[in-house]
């Protein structure tokens, strides 16, 4: 049994093709689609092949020309969703926030805690300040060796190794 599908093709935003092909099955308007925009392959593009069964197209227009059913009759009319609730997103890494205090629950005698103050994070190894790193560096630069630069400051070489790459201690 054909059926009727409506193909529509685009790239980018030009539409190259736009139109109708009866056929048995999808692959056949697939390649119906290629020979029409003279293509070996689709790739790259956006296309889409919906599937209109040509008996049901019959059955409706002949309903629609004997005046049983008029359009407007099956509209059914669109409303508005209600809203999304609000996503909020829990970061492992950022500081918690304090919960909202309800007016049931607040009692009258305590007061909020301020919530705590983060610390600036600094660039460089979390726990490792300038002043630890400008010693790391001056020690590199005595020896040039990475692994024992790791071992008297107790880090590991991927980390000093990735510092030095970081701020150019070779150049």
């Amino acid at each position: 049994m054909n059926k009727l599908y409506y193909i529509v093709c685009e790239e980018k935003e030009t539409t190259l093709f736009e139109g109708r092909y009866q056929g048995r099955t999808r692959g056949g308007a697939l390649k119906f689609l290629k020979q029409s925009i003279g293509r070996k392959t689709l790739n790259g593009l956006v296309f889409t092949i919906t599937e209109i069964p040509v008996p049901l197209i019959r059955e409706i227009v002949a309903e629609m020309l004997a005046g049983g059913v008029t359009p407007a009759e099956n509209v059914v009319a669109i409303t508005h969703p209600d809203p999304e609730p609000k996503v909020t997103r829990f970061d492992a890494f950022a500081a918690a926030a304090e919960p909202e205090v309800t007016p049931a629950k607040a009692t009258p005698n305590k007061k909020p805690k301020p919530a705590p103050k983060a610390t600036a994070a600094k660039v460089g190894n979390p726990g490792h300040g300038d002043d630890h790193w400008t010693k790391v560096r001056a020690y590199w630069e005595k020896c040039r060796s990475i692994n024992k630069t790791a071992e008297k400051f107790g880090l590991s070489p991927n980390t000093v190794k990735t510092r030095a790459r970081r701020e150019g201690w070779n150049k």
